[in-house]
């Protein structure tokens, strides 16, 4: 009787011991690793390309708001500008611009890009969209206007925002 009860004395006092251990401290050459940068939102945050982005020309405009609908734009109203691949309507690239006063001058490139890898290659449809919620799926009221066929490398373009969505 005494056999089993000082066994099981033994092996709780083993595992109480076992957590106040403590690990051992890594020598004093090892160096903290570094975390993984974070990617920017845009291109305009770093002035340097998404990491992995197959470099193309950018694309510069400016977004103009049709006269029609400058009372529903909002001062909240969040502007993104969607290029998509004119042949697969495939997002390529997408920014996204704040407290933005038109017209709004703005620069695509592969800085923007939504995935490391993606090549910024036209010819792109331009999308301009004022979300009302800030989101960027696209819902009823907000404000969009579209440039379609536009080539990788050009400058002075106009999108203009003439539609409210349904």
């Amino acid at each position: 009787m005494i056999r089993p009860l000082f066994t099981i004395v033994a092996v709780v006092a083993a595992m109480a011991a076992c957590g106040r251990e403590r690990p051992a401290a890594p020598p004093a050459s090892a160096a903290p690793a570094d975390p993984a940068p974070l990617r920017p939102l845009t291109s305009r945050d770093t002035g340097t390309p998404t990491p992995g982005a197959v470099e193309g020309e950018a694309v510069e405009g400016e977004v103009r708001l049709h006269p029609r609908l400058t009372d529903k734009a909002q001062p909240d109203d969040v502007l993104y500008i969607i290029a998509r691949g004119s042949a697969n309507r495939q997002i390529v690239a997408v920014r996204k611009e704040e407290h933005v006063r038109f017209p709004f001058a703005f620069r695509l490139s592969s800085g923007d890009t939504m995935m490391p890898g993606t090549p910024f290659a036209g010819p792109f449809d331009l999308t301009a969209r004022l979300s009302r919620s800030g989101d960027a799926t696209p819902r009823p009221g907000d404000l969009e206007g579209t440039l379609k066929n536009v080539a990788a490398g050009s400058r002075g373009i106009s999108v203009i925002v003439d539609t409210v969505r349904p």
